[in-house]
């Protein structure tokens, strides 16, 4: 059985967070701050923890991040980020595009630094930390002056960031700090297989069934564990796959929506339309324009 599409048009639409350009935030928030539900960019995600915890959601890994754990995510990656215990935390949030670095590198220069990253979640000991936030101090310095040495100086610092983080994905420093305690192994069993099988039909009674829980038992513990319900999820799911193949090929919209779990092409038309307020074809056809109109 498939899953019911009456629910589509009461879906939240905040899964998609596109970002204007190359920018660097830092956020000290003394309260609890949960995101409303699982999100993606279209860009490179850089994020480093400064101070107090933040609970992570990365596909079906779930991290409590500390001071000195940085993540690093690829474009489309779905994730979702909560406070438990701690209420105060500080970050560090660097966007970078993936045209961030074309005033100093070639195309292909570019290709092979981004190929040789992977996301991931790393944890830094104090002299990594300094040099990260270095980093991070630098870009945000120079992200607010104009002219062409900043924009140079600016890319550098970038550039010195991403080589940074790929360095020690060589040397596998992959942080040991995953706490899955919070989320039970059942409901990290239906994440797993949402991911694995989202272009095929999944009904929310297979979901639970396969995690051995009643509907109602199962739908509140799996939108406490990922801030959505499970049919956002698996929707956010398929939208984030559409999306990357309309930007990255030349697929047809019904090869799109068959590759990823859409019953026909006028059903990817109308959830994506719901959840970008544009058809997928005009999607496409503006991302493609040179003036992106």
């Amino acid at each position: 059985m498939q899953e019911k599409e009456k629910p589509e048009k009461d879906m939240k639409h905040t899964e998609y967070a596109p970002y204007a350009g190359f920018g660097v935030e830092y956020v000290r928030n003394p309260q609890k701050m949960n995101m409303k539900m699982q999100h993606y960019h279209d860009s490179y995600e850089l994020y480093l923890q400064a101070a107090g915890e933040r609970t992570l959601l990365l596909n079906d890994l779930r991290y409590t991040l500390r001071p000195g754990d940085l993540y690093f995510l690829k474009p489309f990656e779905l994730h979702y980020t909560k406070s438990y215990d701690s209420s105060y935390y500080e970050r560090y949030l660097m966007n970078i595009p993936a045209s961030c670095l074309s005033p100093i590198l070639t195309e292909s220069e570019a290709a092979a630094l981004f190929g040789s990253l992977d996301s991931c979640v790393l944890h830094l000991d104090e002299k990594q930390t300094a040099e990260i936030l270095d980093c991070f101090r630098k870009a945000e310095m120079y992200g607010h002056r104009k002219g062409f040495l900043t924009e140079k100086l600016l890319c550098s610092a970038v550039l010195q960031t991403l080589v940074f983080v790929s360095e020690l994905l060589k040397r596998k420093e992959i942080s040991e700090g995953l706490s899955a305690e919070r989320i039970p192994e059942e409901i990290v069993s239906a994440i797993s297989y949402i991911n694995r099988h989202y272009n095929e039909p999944v009904s929310l009674e297979q979901a639970a069934e396969r995690a051995h829980m009643s509907r109602y038992h199962f739908c509140r513990i799996f939108h406490g564990a990922t801030g959505a319900t499970f049919l956002e999820y698996l929707y956010n799911v398929r939208l984030a796959k559409a999306h990357q193949l309309l930007l990255g090929s030349d697929l047809s919209l019904s090869e799109i929506a068959a590759r990823c779990g859409f019953s026909s092409t006028s059903h990817l038309t109308r959830i994506f339309k719901n959840t970008y307020g544009m058809p997928p074809r005009e999607f496409r056809k503006r991302a493609s324009s040179p003036s992106g109109a």
